[in-house]
C-alpha cells in the first residue's frame, strides 16, 4: 500500500455503518490507512456492546477482525428523525488495538462523512445529518445509482462542504479491494484535493478507479446491474420450476458444464445476497424498459429456435454478429480465466494427491464469509467433483500443532513421545475457501508448529564469519526455521589465540527430525573448517 498520501481527513462518520459495504470499507480500507483518526459507525440499529438484542451492530461475526485494527472506533445509534438533536445516548467504543474513544462526538465535529444508507433512506439521512456539518467537511455516498443520492447531498450539505458520488462495484463478500472497480462521480462542489486523496487511497489498495458522469453511470447500471440481476433471477426461477420435468437441482451440479456452473454460481450469489438491495436495483427508473427489451429478445429467439436447424443457426449467428460490434476481447479473456478458476481448486488438489504433498486448506460456510475458517492439514486421499478426502494426523497443545504426514514427521513425533491416529475428513469443494500454496504451507508450518531447538558449539578462526555461515545454512536447509549466533562469555579467552567460540542456536521445524537436521548442519560446518560439537 502506498504511504506517501496526504494526511487523511478525520474523524470519519459512516452513516449506515452497522453492516454491509459501510462496515466493510471501515474494516478493509479506512481503518488500515496510516494516520487515520477516529471512525464512528452510526446506524439505526442498537449497539451491540450495550447488551442490545439480536440484530445489534457490529455483529459478533465482525468483532475478531475489528479487534485487530489500529484505528480508534466507536459505534453509535443514530435516529435519523432526531439527528438534529445529536446522537442518541446508545453509544459504545469498539474494541480495536487503539485506545478506546472516551465519549461520543457531536455531528459537527466530523470532517469526513460517508452515507452508506439504502437509497430510499438517502433523502432522510442527508436532511438529518448534512446540515450539521461545518465548512471544510467532505461527504460522499456509496449508492448504486446517483439520481437520488447526489441531489439529496447537494441539497442538504451546507456551503463549503465537499460533495462526491462514489459507487463500489462490489459487495462485502470480496476479501479486499485488489482489482475491484470504484466508480467516482464528481460534482461541481467536489473538493479537488479530497477527490485526489480518496482516488489515490483506493488505488493504493489495488482498486481500479473509473470517473463517470452521474447520468452515464445510472444508464449503464440499468444494464450492468438491473438487467444482469434480472437475467440471473429468471434463470434461477426457471430451475426452481423445472422439477415437474424431472429436473433435480442437486443432480445438475454433479453434471455441470463450466458455463452452467458459472451461471448457477452467480445466480446463487444473487440469491445469497441482500434482497433489499436487489429490490432497490430493480426499482430504478426505466428498469421496466430494460426488462422489456430482455423479454422481447427472449421471445424472438424462442420463436426462431423452434424452426429448422438452419434458422436456429442463423439466429445464433445474428447474436454473434451484433455482439462482435463491441470490444469483446477482454470479456472473452475474462470468461476463459473464470472457467479456469472454477477448476483450479480441483486441479490443485488432484496434483496434491499425485505428489503426496502436505496439504493445508481453509474451509468454511460460503454463505457466511465473515465466519472464521476451519484449518485442515493432511494428505489428499481422494478428490472428485464434489469434494476432497483428507487423511489428517494432527494434535494441538499449547497453541501449537503437531502433525504427521511422512516417515520423518512420524519419527520426530515418536522422539517427542507423541502418537497420532489418522482421521479421514471429507470437505465439500464449495466449502473450500483456500488451498495454501507450497510457499504458504511452509509459512503456515513456521507459524503454527511446535519447533525443536538445538545448539551447535563452533570453534573457528576469528576471520571466519560464523554468522554468515549460519545464514547460508539456514537458507539452504529446508528443515531449519531460523538460526542465530551467540558468543558465550566463557570462551572469550580464546581470542588471544586468534580463535572464536560461537554458539549456533537452531530452530528446526517441529515436523522434521531434529537430530538428522543437526547432523547435516554439523557436516556442512566441518566442510568449512569449523570445529563443532552439537547438542
Amino acid at each position: 500500500m502506498a504511504t506517501d498520501l496526504q494526511p487523511s481527513p478525520s474523524p470519519l462518520l459512516i452513516v449506515g455503518g452497522g453492516d454491509g459495504i459501510g462496515l466493510w470499507l471501515a474494516k478493509r480500507l479506512f481503518a488500515r490507512v496510516p494516520g487515520m483518526g477516529r471512525i464512528t459507525l452510526a446506524d439505526v440499529k442498537p449497539v451491540a456492546w450495550r447488551n442490545a438484542p439480536e440484530g445489534a451492530f457490529p455483529g459478533p461475526q465482525h468483532t475478531a477482525e475489528l479487534a485487530g485494527l489500529d484505528a480508534p472506533m466507536d459505534a453509535v445509534r443514530l435516529d435519523y428523525a432526531h439527528a438534529a438533536d445529536g446522537f442518541a445516548a446508545d453509544w459504545a467504543p469498539v474494541l480495536t488495538r487503539a485506545p478506546a474513544p472516551l465519549e461520543p462526538l457531536p455531528l459537527d465535529d466530523y470532517r469526513l462523512v460517508m452515507l452508506a444508507v439504502p437509497e430510499e433512506a438517502m433523502e432522510q439521512a442527508a436532511a438529518a445529518v448534512l446540515p450539521r456539518l461545518r465548512p471544510g467537511a467532505y461527504v460522499f455516498d456509496v449508492c448504486s445509482t446517483k439520481g437520488v443520492a447526489l441531489p439529496a447531498m447537494l441539497r442538504h450539505a451546507p456551503k463549503g462542504v465537499s460533495v462526491l458520488g462514489t459507487h463500489p462495484l462490489f459487495g462485502p463478500a470480496v476479501p479486499d479491494l485488489v482489482g475491484q472497480v470504484m466508480v467516482m462521480t464528481p460534482t461541481p462542489r467536489t473538493n479537488q484535493a479530497f477527490y485526489a486523496w480518496y482516488r489515490d487511497l483506493v488505488r493504493s489498495f489495488g482498486a481500479v478507479v473509473e470517473e463517470v458522469a452521474a447520468e452515464d453511470h445510472d444508464l449503464h447500471m440499468l444494464f450492468i446491474q438491473t438487467l444482469a440481476h434480472f437475467a440471473y433471477l429468471v434463470f434461477g426461477r426457471t430451475l426452481a420450476q423445472a422439477e415437474p420435468l424431472g429436473f433435480r437441482l442437486e443432480e445438475s451440479f454433479k453434471l455441470s458444464t463450466p458455463t452452467y456452473g458459472i451461471l448457477a454460481a452467480f445466480t446463487a450469489r444473487i440469491i445469497g445476497g441482500n434482497p433489499r438491495l436487489y429490490a432497490q436495483i430493480q426499482a430504478q427508473p426505466n428498469a421496466d424498459r430494460v426488462r422489456a427489451l430482455f423479454l422481447q429478445a427472449a421471445m424472438e429467439l424462442a420463436g426462431q429456435f423452434s424452426g429448422e436447424q438452419a434458422q436456429v443457426q442463423a439466429a445464433i449467428q445474428g447474436v454473434i454478429d451484433a455482439y462482435k460490434g463491441a470490444d469483446v476481447a477482454r470479456a472473452y479473456a475474462n470468461s476463459r480465466a473464470l472457467v479456469d478458476s472454477v477448476q483450479q481448486s480441483y486441479r490443485e488438489l488432484f496434483g496434491r494427491k499425485q505428489s503426496g504433498q502436505l496439504t493445508v486448506l481453509q474451509a468454511g460456510d460460503p454463505l457466511n464469509p465473515a465466519e472464521a475458517s476451519v484449518v485442515h492439514v493432511g494428505l489428499v486421499a481422494d478428490v472428485d467433483g464434489q469434494g476432497v478426502e483428507l487423511v489428517e494426523r494432527v494434535a494441538h497443545g499449547g497453541g501449537r500443532w503437531f502433525i504427521a504426514y511422512d516417515a520423518e514427521s512420524e519419527a520426530a513425533l515418536r522422539k517427542a513421545g507423541r502418537t497420532l491416529r489418522p482421521k479421514t475428513s471429507r470437505i465439500l469443494r464449495h466449502n473450500i475457501r483456500r488451498v495454501l500454496s507450497a510457499e504458504e504451507t511452509v509459512e503456515w508450518r513456521r507459524a503454527n508448529l511446535q519447533h525443536h531447538q538445538r545448539d551447535v558449539s563452533a570453534l573457528a578462526d576469528q576471520a571466519v564469519d560464523v554468522a554468515y555461515l549460519c545464514q547460508v545454512l539456514t537458507r539452504i536447509n529446508p528443515s531449519v526455521v531460523s538460526g542465530e549466533v551467540l558468543e558465550p562469555a566463557e570462551g572469550a579467552w580464546l581470542r588471544r589465540y586468534g580463535l572464536g567460540n560461537r554458539l549456533i542456536r537452531l530452530s528446526i521445524f517441529g515436523d522434521r527430525d531434529p537430530d538428522a537436521c543437526l547432523a547435516e548442519v554439523v557436516k556442512s560446518l566441518r566442510l568449512f573448517g569449523v570445529r563443532v560439537a552439537g547438542r
